[in-house]
């Protein structure tokens, strides 16, 4: 996808995005989004969830409207999207059972993350996640931070008015960074496969050492599913500072 470079606050960072979709899957079936504001520092991954309708369009307006500044899980901001969101997928020829599964409404994850001068916010609901990392040692993991937490049941951002979710189900944290540290956000394959080497192995699964462009890291996550990691969207969003 994208690689930017730019200076925000005091702070300089790159920036480089990917994404691949499932083995044997069509591009438009890739129900992943990331989106990048590098004027800002603003930053966003999503997961559109594969049991949800056009997820995928649901997962692009969220991660937009993260790097445009909005809050996405406050309730008028969701209530917006949402209504976005029928009218970008709704037509009146639709048969009825796509019909259905429309009225039911979408959810997905999201991750999104925010640059100031050295500080960071973050903010964050179900598995796809954040990591900061600093000379090759892991900081941070949220909002999950082990392997084994990862499930069928994750929390879910959806387009009803509330969202569908509990307070509790959304993470929020913040920090400082230094220059030379790299934050990486990710969708659950890649999320759960780098948790699960660092737990087996006390070192950094290379993902990040793979992204120079689309090709590359499409051939990587395609030779990691022979090695356990789980066949689905993967998206990552590298920030170097």
């Amino acid at each position: 996808m994208s690689t930017r470079s730019t200076r925000t606050n005091g702070a300089v960072f790159r920036a480089t995005t990917r994404t691949t979709g499932k083995r044997d899957g069509l591009p438009h079936e890739n129900e992943d989004s990331v989106s990048v504001n590098a004027e800002e520092g603003w930053f966003a991954v999503s997961d559109g969830a594969s049991t949800a309708a056009r997820s995928e369009v649901w997962s692009g307006l969220l991660t937009r409207a993260f790097t445009r500044g909005e809050d996405p899980f406050d309730p008028v901001t969701t209530a917006r999207l949402g209504s976005e969101w029928w009218e970008a997928v709704f037509a009146p020829d639709l048969p009825w059972f796509a019909h259905e599964k429309l009225v039911r409404g979408s959810a997905a994850t999201l991750v999104g993350l925010r640059l100031s001068g050295h500080s960071y916010e973050a903010t964050a609901i179900g598995d796809s996640c954040l990591f900061h990392i600093r000379e090759g040692a892991l900081l941070l993991a949220a909002p999950l931070d082990g392997s084994a937490r990862f499930s069928r049941f994750t929390p879910l951002l959806g387009t009803g008015v509330d969202g569908g979710h509990a307070p509790d189900d959304v993470w929020s944290g913040r920090g400082e960074f230094v220059d030379g540290d790299l934050f990486l956000l990710a969708t659950d394959a890649v999320s759960k496969r780098l948790l699960r080497h660092h737990e087996e192995h006390g070192t950094l699964w290379p993902v990040c050492d793979h992204v120079s462009d689309d090709e590359v890291f499409a051939e990587f996550v395609e030779r990691e599913r022979d090695r356990g990691l789980d066949n689905d969207d993967s998206t990552v969003c590298v920030v170097r500072t």
